[in-house]
């Protein structure tokens, strides 16, 4: 099993409400871009592999702006869709390493596709550089309000008596939601049926109609529907709980110690960008994590922000990260194209 993941990029509750307190700001690494003369020397394209509106795309614009304070050039976002994020993350190995270009990816795009996707046209670990981590993304397991399933033991045992009849969602085949929760199901000795759903707003219906038995969703989601009486919330699937559901147990606390699936979002730029650029985005990137405005807009999506990292760590972290979803795609026995 995948140790549990308690990672210093991994920010405190303590750590951020001191940052809210101390009202800190972007702009006190204003002067970095001047640090390195001539860079950034144009707008930075930032590009998101998935579509604009979604929670993704939302963090990459409370980047983006933060970042324009502190590198004095704008910092567009590109919203590039499609192979589940490898349209993106081809579009971005394959620029210049200039620094004028970078992907907002996450563990599809930098950790997990190269196992699932064996004719992936780039390599994570050798065409990219990371600049730093910038938030981690914690999902909670849900299901109607009418559900008869009170408790993930309670969903477990319903699953055991009908295998493959109990049905769960995940956002597409081969994906993070769909590896881990398999993954999940095999530790736990059972089979559900697996429906993908292309994002959040099909699911909610049709968890609320029976269509789909379990449901993964981000916290604000989760916790907004819940509070609306509409479902069930059983478990988060974070390495700990979650400063916005602190009565709600994780998956590991619940019989499976060691689970998590935690996804998380740094800033990554092609193999071969200069160091010292990729230091410039990165004191970019920690001025947004010690920025309240900032701060606050991501704590309230639910979301956790990582604490201010250095690319050494990231590089680190990174390494640790392809290493745990390997294991679990090797473990959850998700057949791979």
């Amino acid at each position: 099993m995948p140790q549990p993941l308690n990672h210093p990029l991994r920010t405190t509750r303590r750590h951020w409400l001191r940052l809210m307190a101390a009202g800190g700001s972007a702009l006190g690494l204003a002067g970095l871009a001047r640090a390195q003369a001539g860079y950034p020397a144009r707008p930075i394209q930032l590009v998101v592999p998935f579509s604009a509106g979604g929670a993704t795309d939302v963090l990459a614009r409370h980047l983006a702006r933060s970042m324009e304070q502190s590198l004095r050039q704008p910092v567009v976002v590109d919203n590039r869709v499609g192979a589940a994020g490898a349209i993106a993350a081809t579009h971005v190995a394959r620029a210049a390493p200039d620094g004028h270009t970078a992907l907002f990816g996450g563990v599809g795009t930098n950790a997990l596709l190269e196992y699932t996707q064996p004719a992936l046209p780039y390599r994570p670990a050798s065409d990219f550089v990371g600049a730093g981590n910038f938030c981690f993304v914690d999902f909670v397991m849900v299901v109607a309000a009418a559900s008869p399933d009170q408790d993930l033991a309670g969903l477990l045992a319903r699953a055991k008596q009908r295998p493959g009849e109990v049905s769960y969602m995940s956002a597409g085949p081969l994906g993070t939601l769909h590896v881990a929760q398999e993954y999940l199901w095999k530790l736990a000795g059972v089979s559900l049926n697996h429906i993908p759903y292309k994002g959040e707003a099909h699911v909610v219906s049709d968890l609320v109609s029976g269509r789909v038995d379990l449901a993964l969703m981000t916290l604000s989601l989760a916790r907004q529907l819940a509070q609306e009486g509409k479902l069930r919330q059983l478990a988060t699937l974070a390495p700990e709980r979650l400063r916005g559901a602190p009565d709600l147990p994780t998956v590991a606390e619940l019989g499976f110690p060691g689970f998590a699936m935690p996804t998380w979002n740094g800033v990554f730029l092609p193999r071969g960008t200069p160091a010292a650029r990729v230091g410039t985005l990165n004191g970019a990137i920690n001025a947004a994590l010690r920025d309240a405005e900032v701060l606050h807009k991501v704590v309230g999506m639910g979301i956790s922000p990582s604490a201010p990292n250095t690319p050494e760590q990231h590089a680190r972290f990174m390494q640790a990260e392809r290493e745990r979803w390997r294991a679990m795609v090797e473990r959850s026995g998700v057949k791979t194209g």
